[in-house]
C-alpha cells in the first residue's frame, strides 16, 4: 500500500486501512457492479480505486477533508467518480444504491442515523469492533441496550469480519469490524426514542423503575405498563419496547 499523501488528523479520527484484501473484501461485500455508490471519506482514494475494479455506474465520493479534495479529482479524473467536499452530516445526499466507507469511529452513531432514511438498498460499513457488537447484541446479553434496539429497529445488520488494528495507519486503540446494513423502512417517533432511551439509562431496573426516574414520565400513568411493568429493560425485544411506547402513548 502507498503511503499517506498526508499526516492523519486526529480530531477527525483519520485512521487508513493498509490492509488491500481487507479492502477488497468490503467492495466484494458492497457488489457495486453496475450500481450508484456513496462512498464516505474516501481520504486518498484507495478504497475507491478498489471498488472501480467492480465496475460501478457511478461513485459519489463525499470528504470533509480539503487536503485530499485536490488528489481526489486528480486520481480519478478519467472515472465515474464524483467528488463531493463536504460533511455527511450536513450534505444532502445522493440517491444511490449502495453506501461504503471506512467511517470515524467518533460519529459513527451519527452516520448510521443519518443515513438510515435513504433510499439505498444496503450499506458497508467499517466501525469499532465493541460499537458493532453493541448494535447486533441480542437482549439479556451484557452489551444490550439503547443502540442495539434502535439499530435493530432501522437496520437488518450482520457482522460480517473483524479486522485487527495493526492493519491501520496510524494504529488504533482499538480492533475494527465490518457490518452489512439492510434498511428496515421502520420508522419511530421522537416518543419512542424517548421511551427507548429511559428505559435503557437502568436497564437493570424493572420498566416501571426506570421510567420513574426521567421526569418525562412523571406524569403519566404507568399502571398502564400492565405485564411490561415488572420487565427488566436487558429482557425487551425491539418490538416490545415499541409495544410499551404505545401503550404510553395512548394515555
Amino acid at each position: 500500500m502507498s503511503k499517506l499523501s498526508f499526516d492523519p488528523i486526529k480530531r477527525m479520527g483519520q485512521c487508513f486501512l493498509q490492509d488491500k484484501n481487507i479492502l477488497e473484501l468490503e467492495a466484494k461485500l458492497a457488489n457495486p457492479k453496475h450500481k450508484t455508490v456513496l462512498e464516505i471519506g474516501p481520504g486518498d482514494g484507495r478504497l475507491t480505486e478498489v471498488l472501480l475494479r467492480h465496475k460501478p455506474k457511478k461513485i459519489f465520493a463525499v470528504e470533509k477533508d480539503y487536503r485530499f479534495i485536490h488528489l481526489l479529482k486528480k486520481k480519478f479524473a478519467n472515472a465515474p467518480v464524483e467528488i463531493i467536499e463536504g460533511d455527511i452530516l450536513k450534505i444532502k445526499i445522493p440517491e444511490v444504491d449502495i453506501v461504503i466507507g471506512n467511517i470515524p469511529y467518533y460519529i459513527s452513531s451519527d452516520i448510521i442515523f443519518t443515513i438510515k432514511d435513504s433510499n439505498f438498498e444496503h450499506a458497508v460499513l467499517m466501525v469499532q469492533k465493541e460499537f458493532a457488537q453493541k448494535m447486533v447484541a441480542e437482549k439479556n446479553k451484557s452489551n444490550y441496550g439503547r443502540l442495539s434496539v434502535t439499530s435493530q429497529i432501522h437496520f437488518d445488520i450482520k457482522l460480517k469480519h473483524i479486522v485487527p488494528r495493526h492493519l491501520f495507519v496510524p494504529i488504533p486503540q482499538v480492533d475494527s469490524a465490518i457490518i452489512i446494513l439492510k434498511p428496515t423502512k421502520a420508522s419511530i417517533t421522537q416518543f419512542d426514542e424517548n421511551v427507548i432511551r429511559y428505559i435503557f439509562q437502568h436497564k437493570n431496573q424493572t420498566v416501571r423503575n426506570a421510567l420513574l426516574h426521567s421526569k418525562f414520565f412523571e406524569k403519566y400513568e404507568l399502571d398502564v405498563l400492565g405485564k411490561f411493568a415488572k420487565r427488566k429493560g436487558r429482557t425487551l425485544s425491539k418490538t416490545e419496547c415499541l409495544e410499551i411506547s404505545k401503550l404510553l402513548s395512548s394515555v
